[in-house]
């Protein structure tokens, strides 16, 4: 079961777009946070997921993990082309983040600041590192998570889908699940807004996902409000596996 909602919060416009499909892999979620002036970060995040999970879903090779690349890769390349020659969306880019569950495994990929988490009792088993400059200084030991996440530098992402011809994507493709695991898809209007402690607790409550879902995103708008209304865009997007993998 899975549930997904997203918001504007504080902005004019809401750049994250979302959706979800049955591939001959298995389900198919992908969750973008565009970027970049007028409409081009609106464009580039629906670019992203549509071309996405119509590749997937019309791709003729057999192994998901190829299968989503390759798909992630066109994305890249269509949003990169379209910027440098439509000159309304110039600069334009988006995150991703994409889970595909498979019977056996479940596979995962990003590019950004979009997050994707793999939770089991109210723990973490599997999080997305954030590819930006805050992010890099916690790889190098400067700064902590917490530190990062309330930077004012914390919105400089290092990559993303459409700022250059090629992109290097981060692929997890062994992730086991078991029966009431969740995964959450999230932009960084979500987990950027509160501790990661707290973000974990509610997206583990003991409810259905829908209440879930529903209840963090109300939670961090409502943070947002309180907190003089410019807060980000904020999209969640969480599946409870009603079944463990293949391969345990």
């Amino acid at each position: 079961m899975h549930h997904i909602q997203s918001r504007t919060g504080g902005r004019f416009e809401n750049q994250d777009f979302y959706n979800f499909a049955k591939t001959k892999f298995g389900e198919l979620f992908v969750v973008c946070d565009g970027m970049g002036g007028h409409k081009g970060g609106r464009h580039a995040a629906e670019k992203a997921v549509k071309t996405i999970i119509n590749e997937v879903v019309k791709c003729i090779d057999e192994n998901p993990v190829n299968a989503l690349k390759t798909a992630i890769e066109k994305a890249n390349a269509t949003i990169w082309k379209e910027g440098k020659s439509n000159l309304l969306y110039l600069g334009m880019g988006t995150t991703v983040s994409a889970l595909l569950i498979a019977p056996q495994k479940a596979v995962c990929c990003h590019v950004g600041d979009s997050r994707i988490y793999q939770l089991r009792n109210g723990k973490i088993l599997h999080r997305t590192y954030d590819h930006s400059y805050v992010f890099d200084l916690v790889y190098a030991g400067r700064i902590t998570e917490e530190q990062a996440r309330v930077s004012v530098q914390s919105n400089i992402i290092t990559r993303a889908l459409g700022l250059k011809s090629n992109v290097e994507i981060d692929i997890t493709d062994n992730l086991l699940y078991q029966k009431g695991d969740r995964f959450l898809l999230c932009t960084d209007g979500i987990w950027g807004a509160v501790s990661e402690k707290e973000l974990v607790k509610m997206a583990s409550q003991n409810s259905d996902v829908e209440t879930a879902v529903n209840q963090l995103v109300e939670k961090i708008d409502s943070i947002g409000f309180e907190n003089e209304g410019r807060h980000d865009n904020l999209t969640a997007a969480m599946i409870e596996m009603e079944s463990d993998s293949g391969l345990q």
